[in-house]
């Protein structure tokens, strides 16, 4: 006889046999074929429920990781702001610094501004007018930064006399031709 069977070796013709607890109940007994037949049928359904978690794993974990991928890309987003906005601010201190060397005739601009940047450090909100206050100081502390004689950008390439060109384009011309 196969395992799992209730089936009585007494009662060859699969009558109902006596519970074995006690009670009053008899149980039903099943042939060979039967039990195989409810056998396979558990097993396709074992596997059929395992195919369902499957499905339902995979689909939950998708949801997961489209919570997660969400969370990475917020992330991503979060951090490219604060460098836009670090940019931002960066290129609005250039921009003060900018405003604050005009018509000042700095020798050395990159230095001024390396200068301003440094005192910059220690102010705790820059505006345009903590940067201005600032390049004012350079000039009053380094006079060495400052250049002696202005420059006129209206000078062009020949110094003026008197508001006149030392010579014109063309006199400059005929004397580089004849050296």
């Amino acid at each position: 006889m196969t395992e799992g069977t209730n089936q009585n070796q007494n009662e060859p013709d699969g009558s109902n046999v006596p519970n074995p607890d006690g009670g009053g109940a008899k149980l039903k007994t099943y042939t060979e074929e039967e039990y195989k037949s409810v056998v396979s049928e558990s097993i396709g359904r074992r596997k059929e429920l395992e195919e369902y978690k499957a499905k339902l794993k995979a689909i939950e974990d998708e949801k997961l990781s489209e919570a997660e991928k969400k969370d990475k890309r917020v992330k991503e987003l979060e951090t490219e702001l604060a460098n836009i906005q670090g940019t931002i601010k960066q290129k609005e201190i250039d921009n003060y610094i900018l405003k604050s060397m005009a018509g000042k005739n700095f020798i050395d601009n990159e230095a001024v501004e390396l200068l301003i940047k440094r005192e910059l450090e220690s102010v705790e909100e820059i505006t345009a007018e903590s940067v201005s206050k600032i390049a004012d100081k350079l000039v009053k502390d380094k006079p060495q930064l400052i250049a002696s004689n202005p420059v006129n950008p209206s000078d062009g390439n020949f110094a003026k006399q008197g508001g006149e060109a030392a010579q014109d384009g063309n006199a400059a011309f005929v004397k580089f031709l004849k050296s």
